[in-house]
């Protein structure tokens, strides 16, 4: 089975039932497979054969999922680009992925004019003239269904916070493998309503929403992104989404609208990843609303779920959960001697998640894997229930004086303050002691930042050891953000280089 397969299985079993819906219409299951279908021979058509790659460069939309799912049917491996990134960007992936086909929007067709091609694809503007979908071409043409034929179905590139990005290549099994059981873990069904804001071309609205969802015969409703939280919350309540997946920050920010009680939400699940959730908005949230936002882990070279907390059993704050059905973990020391229990050291996995490899990177193949194993880079450390804890990234950590600052135990304490809203830590040099704790501080609204950086500094060193301390803290408005809402520590050492003590 695989995730196309699942789709025509919906069209016949369940074809009336809504499969996807964005502002302006929606699609059943049967009307879904339709238009696959018919792009899958446009595909089969234009040339497309086994293991050929196609671009994928648009926001959320129904043009992305169709040509997502097309891809599978003719057997080609999509290569979604995050529609946000710049020609710069845009050319560093597609000249190393290098697809035959290019489908995308009028405005990124615009970008890709300033792109340098080393190679020549052809471009599909989805929004521009009869090109897109040619109708003219009847669904049963062909009956093109190739995806079980060959093993690899998408290629996605991490976002290179430490040089280029490397482009993770998962199967059709590990696409599949990955939505059903995660599915399975959240209790995911066909009376599920998703809504999907974070970007389709990131494996986590890709796997935990959209798969998800279509595996079970649920609905999936796209946003193109995240225009404002009433906006959110609106939807929420005009489309009965049962369903919601976001990275802490946008959990932060509907607590703090204003308004919030007033609305009559359905939400059932609540997931995040992809950062550390603080401690103080799980439990707000599980005050506000009734129940308790689920927390999990992943990475795009895992397809991406490893592990993640219990919907109905017990929730360990500041755990990332248990491992899902059939995934393996380890946490090691440098020798890959396994670490005893309460102790920290770098998460390894093993499982029908994991990806094949990176795409054409053979030095870095022999690096990230060991007999079998995923090193993550990830430092973690597990309790004796098996409950997985990330202590922090193996690259983010601070060296201070010698001793291992974790960021994460730093944020966690300055989350603590009623007047913060967000935080992020990072490392910046220093002549005598090698690095220094910095913060980058949003405080909410009506806080005064006058005086307040003394104060936070006095309310670490009653928390955290000396060394751990903030040597200095900035305030900003605003935290900057990838597209997928996590906050980006690499802007913020850009930002902090010309300021460094």
């Amino acid at each position: 089975m695989n995730l196309d397969l699942k789709l025509i299985e919906h069209a016949n079993r369940i074809p009336e039932q809504l499969a996807l819906g964005w502002e302006s219409e929606s699609l059943s299951y049967k009307e879904l497979n339709n238009q696959v279908q018919m792009l899958a021979n446009q595909f089969y058509l234009q040339g497309i054969e086994l293991g050929d790659r196609i671009g994928i460069i648009l926001e959320n939309s129904p043009e992305f999922v169709i040509s997502y799912y097309a891809c599978m049917r003719a057997g080609a491996i999509s290569v979604p680009v995050n529609a946000a990134l710049t020609a710069r960007e845009i050319g560093v992936i597609i000249n190393d992925s290098k697809p035959k086909i290019i489908i995308t929007d009028k405005r990124r067709n615009s970008i890709l004019d300033e792109v340098q091609f080393d190679f020549n694809p052809k471009i599909i503007v989805t929004d521009v003239g009869d090109e897109w979908l040619d109708k003219s071409i009847l669904e049963d043409t062909a009956s093109i269904n190739l995806s079980k034929n060959t093993e690899e179905c998408t290629l996605l590139y991490t976002s290179g916070t430490t040089g280029l990005p490397k482009g993770a290549i998962l199967t059709h099994e590990n696409l599949y493998h990955n939505a059903k059981v995660f599915g399975e873990a959240l209790d995911i069904s066909s009376n599920e309503k998703t809504l999907i804001v974070t970007p389709l071309s990131h494996i986590s609205a890709q796997s935990n929403c959209l798969n998800t969802t279509l595996v079970s015969g649920g609905y999936n409703y796209l946003m193109k992104r995240w225009k404002s939280t009433k906006k959110i919350i609106d939807i929420m309540e005009k489309k009965g989404i049962t369903y919601f997946f976001g990275p802490p920050t946008t959990y932060t920010y509907i607590l703090n609208y204003a308004s919030i009680n007033k609305f009559d939400l359905n939400l059932r699940v609540a997931y995040t990843g992809g950062a550390s959730l603080p401690e103080n908005v799980f439990i707000n949230w599980r005050d506000t609303f009734g129940f308790e936002i689920v927390e999990g882990y992943g990475l795009t070279e895992a397809a991406p779920v490893v592990c993640v907390n219990p919907l109905y059993g017990e929730k360990k704050l500041g755990s990332v959960g248990l491992p899902l059905r059939d995934v393996n973990v380890k946490i090691v020391k440098n020798e890959f001697e396994e670490v005893n229990v309460g102790e920290v050291g770098e998460l390894v996995v093993q499982g029908p998640n994991v990806m094949k490899g990176y795409f054409n990177l053979t030095k870095e193949n022999k690096e990230v894997f060991h007999d079998g194993w995923l090193r993550t880079g990830d430092i973690a450390k597990k309790d004796e229930d098996g409950y997985l804890y990330i202590v922090d990234r193996k690259k983010s950590m601070i060296i201070r004086s010698g001793f291992n600052v974790y960021p994460r135990e730093v944020e966690e304490v300055l989350f603590t303050h009623p007047a913060v809203l967000e935080v992020a830590v990072i490392g910046v040099p220093h002549h005598e002691k090698g690095e220094l704790v910095k913060a980058f501080v949003t405080l909410k609204q009506n806080e005064n930042r006058e005086d307040m950086s003394d104060e936070l500094i006095e309310y670490c060193k009653n928390r955290l050891a000396t060394y751990k301390v903030p040597s200095e803290i900035d305030f900003v408005s605003e935290l900057p953000k990838t597209s997928t809402g996590k906050i980006f520590k690499r802007k913020l050492q850009e930002l902090a280089k010309g300021n460094s003590l």
